[in-house]
């Protein structure tokens, strides 16, 4: 991941609480809000990775 100094609190704070889940878990429809949440605020270097799990949360809803 890329250095979080800069990154806006509420992306540190998403981020924090998905790496701590299962992948499973960080893909259900109750973490959404969450990964909404860090998608939003998210630096741009780490948009496209966001953007490729979103995709996978996409195909299993």
């Amino acid at each position: 991941m890329s250095e979080l100094g800069n990154a806006h609190p509420k992306f540190i704070e998403a981020m924090q609480k998905l790496s701590a889940m299962s992948e499973e878990e960080r893909l259900s429809e109750e973490n959404k809000d969450l990964f909404e949440q860090a998608m939003n605020y998210a630096p741009l270097d780490i948009q496209p990775q966001l953007v490729a799990i979103r995709k996978k949360y996409d195909e299993l809803h």
